[in-house]
């Protein structure tokens, strides 16, 4: 339940922050759909948590999956245990239906499960590493990070805190540093115990057809190094 601690009622990790007012209400659906129409092939989706949305747009444009450049997707687990479940990731636990919908469609996906983001835990050392508190980044992170750090520890008995979105977000931008695996993955949704785990079809002889990248292994040092200076 990594995920869950880190954000409060009031606030991104219990601290408040003003909250900008849309002048247009706009169905993420919608958006999603015209955003791809747009730009046919060129668009990369980044889905950092459930796929609810993703699987609406998929489910009011049928065509859109293959329009759709590529979806990175956050969540998941091949050989990991789960993280809000013995068996499931947060992400796809919260809508395994649309999850399973997203991950039957022909689009391209790459996964990027909690056996890569579980191996990146950024210390308390972080800190001086961060920009000066006097920008706007540095200011911002400075607020944030001690909560979580004190979450993780207090819920989890960690020294320190996973960044599973920010592991996914570099393997957009440094796809170098990470080593793919084609396979053939699908979600559970009926399961009394595994409601929205991943599983694969890893046999000698699979019966289902590869459907998507997954992360397997990454330079984690690089990686590491990346999401501090980017």
């Amino acid at each position: 339940m990594e995920g869950r601690y880190l954000y409060g009622v009031d606030g991104l990790c219990g601290i408040p922050f003003d909250v900008a007012e849309r002048q247009h209400l706009l169905l993420s659906e919608k958006e999603i759909c015209d955003q791809v129409r747009a730009a046919p092939h060129q668009v990369t989706i980044v889905a950092l948590g459930p796929l609810t949305n993703i699987a609406r747009a998929f489910m009011r444009d049928p065509e859109l999956p293959g329009l759709v450049g590529q979806i990175i997707i956050v969540g998941g687990a091949v050989n990991s245990p789960g993280n809000i479940t013995p068996a499931a990731e947060f992400n796809i636990y919260c809508d395994p239906i649309s999850a399973q919908i997203v991950f039957r469609s022909p689009s391209t996906k790459i996964l990027v499960p909690l056996d890569v983001t579980n191996r990146i835990e950024l210390s308390y050392d972080l800190f001086n590493q961060l920009p000066d508190e006097s920008t706007k980044v540095g200011s911002f992170l400075r607020k944030i990070l001690p909560p979580a750090y004190r979450s993780y520890r207090q819920r989890l008995g960690l020294e320190g805190i996973h960044v599973h979105d920010s592991v996914a977000l570099m393997s957009v931008v440094h796809p170098e540093l990470f080593t793919m695996k084609s396979m053939a993955g699908d979600v559970e949704t009926l399961g009394e115990l595994t409601t929205g785990a991943t599983i694969f079809d890893r046999r000698r002889v699979p019966a289902w057809r590869h459907n998507m990248e997954v992360a397997v292994d990454m330079q984690k040092d690089a990686v590491i190094a990346h999401i501090i200076q980017d």
